[in-house]
């Protein structure tokens, strides 16, 4: 056991991340590119505005406002055009506003809260007008999500303001909520931007020390939450970062600090030469505090000034790797205490040479700069302002792919590469590093737990031990057989609800040993508590004419069902479209009494109120679950796969909240599903009044109908099955009928549908 740790005494930690059946990754999710983000062709961005709003925004007095002016956005592609009408519109940036080539930001939702395009609330369309390349900051956000860095997809569009060709332009995605929804077990936590002068140094216990504005904004920046704005997270990282030290610091740095990421993080942005980030400048990077995992996880941020963009005499590319802090003078705990433990210092070296070895070096990227100088190079020879404000010609546009131009562009992308890498390598103190333990996934489900370990490629690791106690009692130890990639599976089988408590200890060949986590043990519950006895009811998974929400939008809906004999409250329970992310939406701070139900609107819009959700359902067909709380693992309180489904027909349980799922001919809505309420039910039509006779019916075979022209006409038994259908009342065949009650679906020729009860004596 190696040195470091102690058990003794052991408090919990959950170092892993809990799901339902699927994965417990410690890991993060990366979402696909998409069109948005291709990096297969150069889509074109419109906007389209007044033509005064725009010589406002553009006016020199303005170029430090924020103020959004409305316009409309269109995306062409191969995948066709996309318009998005009345968004916002403004300048971003910092010294790039008063940049010829400036920057700006599309904001889908500044006029209606909750509006997105292909998921988006946000885009920066950056000019890059300090990079004669155009590629560096692609570049660089290419590199980072290549290396498992959570981190901003990018790629290239033309932009045309008013007709007018506005240049070749980096579409940058936006951190925000959506983004740490995408990637982060938990997307609920505080997200913190950073900018100058944020050195994280430590300013007291008191997180409110850490609100200190400056120039009108704050260093260190709460993006959510922002009602509750609680900086005690922040406060105890930086109070851990600066004044923790030996076994201490790096047991609870990495109870609350995803290092492993950071590690990799600072390999990649000194071989960039990221200079305007956190290490030299105190600037541009974003904090996110998942609540799952309870960590934090730094996210790079803001990429044109790198790769020998240089503006104080510094020759980046032979900057010394392990010092780099050196180079502002000033002290950077978020550097220098990590260099200063050995293990991370070694770890950080393996990282430099992996990240060299397979992504940056000229071998590699070369066919990248060739694919990307022959793409843009039709886009920029036509940009009207990338030659503005330093005077460079499509020329040196592509000369600077190989070469220096000068000025503050010290280096082609060529050359730095070469000269970095080199540089960079020869530098490296490579050495034996502990073993590491990358990720931990649990699958489980009541009857057992698998924990799959995932060591660090090339940590030679040859032996992996399982501890473990259940319910604080004597402490077992399983030798796991380890594969030739270091990794290694433990299956628990579980023979009642308990708490394990657990820690990986692995061995490698030259004896060293390592156990995760570092100084305390890891808890997972073993089997699911009793759950309330909720279950999904109806759902709409394509609502068009049936039932509106309180903005007058059809939207897909979700009805739930207590069918206890107790209150439940459902604040502390999860609704998702992803069995693998059963903590997606988080249910309203409500109660449900016995027998009630509560109706969520699946829109994508939680800007709307606590019941709308954010995802939609799918018309042909998807998973829907509800998810029990985080102490209980997200343990499934009720699931569905359901098929696809028809426009304005519900899929309903029959019998009411214990039958299976059928299609029907009206929707019940918060009701129960043998009993349509006609006079409630979002399907009937109150405008106009029609009568059905003789109702009931006895052996008459036939009806008539009043008080409307009829187009079509379904009869359904309550059911859902449809039983004949015809374009007039008397030539519905009722001859078959049992005594019972059904169900009329009547059309009008405007189009206008109306359900009615018939009774069969």
């Amino acid at each position: 056991m190696n040195a470091l740790v102690n058990h003794t005494p052991k408090y919990i930690f959950f170092l892993v991340v809990f799901s339902f059946f699927g994965k417990t990754n410690a890991q993060y999710t990366f979402p696909e590119d998409g069109i948005v983000f291709t990096e297969d062709e150069v889509p074109r961005v419109d906007i389209f505005m007044d033509s005064d709003s725009l010589n406002e925004l553009l006016s020199s007095e303005n170029w430090d406002s924020n103020y959004e002016y409305p316009a409309t956005f269109i995306f062409t592609s191969s995948e066709g055009k996309d318009t998005v009408s009345n968004v916002g519109f403004r300048l971003r940036g910092n010294t790039s506003r008063g940049a010829a080539k400036k920057s700006f930001k599309v904001s889908f939702n500044t006029f209606q809260k909750g509006k997105k395009f292909k998921g988006l609330e946000k885009m920066n369309l950056n000019g890059e007008h300090n990079d004669p390349t155009i590629l560096r900051s692609n570049l660089g956000w290419n590199l980072f999500n290549a290396f498992g860095v959570p981190s901003s997809r990018a790629n290239h569009v033309e932009l045309y303001i008013n007709t007018q060709y506005r240049g070749l332009y980096t579409n940058i995605e936006h951190i925000d909520e959506e983004f740490v929804q995408k990637r982060f077990t938990d997307g609920s936590g505080n997200l913190y931007k950073c900018l100058y002068p944020a050195d994280l140094h430590f300013k007291g216990m008191n997180p409110d020390l850490y609100k200190e504005e400056f120039w009108g904004r704050r260093a260190y920046d709460l993006k959510t939450n922002t009602e509750e704005e609680d900086y005690s997270d922040l406060a105890h990282f930086i109070n851990v970062l600066n004044n923790y030290e030996g076994q201490g610091f790096q047991c609870e740095l990495e109870r609350i600090f995803d290092v492993d990421n950071y590690l990799k993080v600072i390999a990649i942005d000194i071989l960039l030469s990221n200079w305007d980030g956190p290490i030299v400048n105190k600037n541009n990077f974003y904090l996110y505090h998942d609540p799952c995992t309870g960590r934090i996880t730094y996210l790079p941020y803001d990429l044109d000034n790198t790769m020998g963009i240089d503006w104080f005499g510094v020759d980046w590319a032979n900057t010394f790797v392990y010092f780099w802090s050196n180079i502002s003078g000033d002290y950077r705990p978020i550097f220098e205490k990590l260099m200063a433990v050995e293990e991370y210092r070694k770890r950080f070296s393996f990282y430099m040479a992996q990240i060299i070895d397979t992504h940056f070096n000229y071998s590699d990227l070369s066919p990248y700069l060739d694919e990307k100088l022959a793409m843009l190079s039709p886009y920029r020879q036509n940009d009207p302002f990338a030659g503005q404000d330093y005077g460079w010609s499509f020329n040196d546009f592509q000369k600077a792919y190989e070469e220096s131009i000068g000025d503050h562009v010290k280096y082609g992308l060529q050359d730095y590469i070469i000269t970095r890498s080199l540089s960079a390598f020869q530098q490296l103190q490579l050495g034996d590093m502990l073993p590491h333990l990358q990720e931990i996934n649990i699958d489980w489900s009541e009857e057992s737990v698998a924990f799959h370990l995932h060591t660090l490629d090339n940590s030679a690791v040859e032996q992996i031990n399982f501890h473990y106690q259940l319910d604080g009692g004597d402490w077992q130890e399983v030798a796991l057989d380890v594969a030739i990639d270091g990794s290694a599976t433990y299956v628990h089988e579980v023979e009642a609800v308990a708490e394990m408590n657990y820690y990986v200890e692995l061995v490698d060949d030259a004896g060293q040993s390592r156990d995760y986590p570092l100084c305390q043990d890891a808890s997972v519950q073993l089997g699911y508590l009793e759950r309330p006895n909720l279950v999904i009811n109806e759902i709409m998974a394509s609502n068009s004419t049936t039932k509106t929400d309180e903005f007058g939008e059809y939207e897909d809906w979700i009805e739930i069902h207590n069918l206890s004999s107790t209150v439940v409250p459902i604040n502390n329970l999860f609704l998702s479209d992803n069995p693998d992310e059963p903590q997606k939406w988080q249910l309203p701070n409500t109660i449900l009494n016995p027998g009630q139900y509560i109706v969520i609107w699946a829109d994508n819009d939680t800007e709307q109120g606590s019941h709308h959700a954010n995802f939609k359902l799918d018309k042909d067909g998807e998973f829907l679950g509800i998810f029990d709380r985080k102490s209980n693992n997200y343990a499934p309180i009720d699931t569905l796969t359901f098929p696809a489904q028809e426009s304005d027909v519900s899929y309903v349980r029959l019998p009411n909240g214990v039958g299976e799922f059928t299609m029907a001919p009206y929707p019940t809505f918060g009701y129960n599903n043998e009993d349509p309420p006609m006079t409630t039910s979002a399907a009937i039509r109150t405008e106009e009044t029609i009568t059905i006779y003789p109702n009931p019916i006895g052996k008459s075979e036939s009806i008539s109908i009043d008080g409307i022209q009829i187009d079509h006409i379904h009869l359904f038994d309550v059911q859902g099955k449809m039983l004949s259908s015809s374009t007039t009342a008397n030539d519905l065949d009722l001859s078959n009928l049992n005594a019972g009650v059904y169900i009329l679906e009547i059309w009008s020729k405007e189009g206008k549908r109306f359900v009615k009860k018939l009774i069969k004596q």
